[in-house]
């Protein structure tokens, strides 16, 4: 199956982000977020991981975009 190329931002879901990239499980690690094995991922976006973890979204989405690329 083909992925789609998604635009990374704070409303990107999570899952969606894994399934498309792979290579950005190694940020989320890296974070030690826990996204990569939990069921939530399917609902939660950035915005919510962000704000439960107390991390700098845009930091955040500056290492994805960089782990994808």
């Amino acid at each position: 199956m083909k992925k789609k190329k998604i635009e990374i931002s704070l409303e990107s879901n999570i899952m969606e982000i894994i399934e498309n990239y792979p290579e950005a499980i190694e940020v989320f690690v890296e974070y030690n977020l826990p996204c990569v094995g939990c069921s939530a991922a399917r609902y939660e976006s950035i915005k919510d991981i962000v704000a439960e973890f107390g991390i700098d979204g845009d930091e955040l989405i500056g290492k994805i975009k960089e782990g994808i690329n």
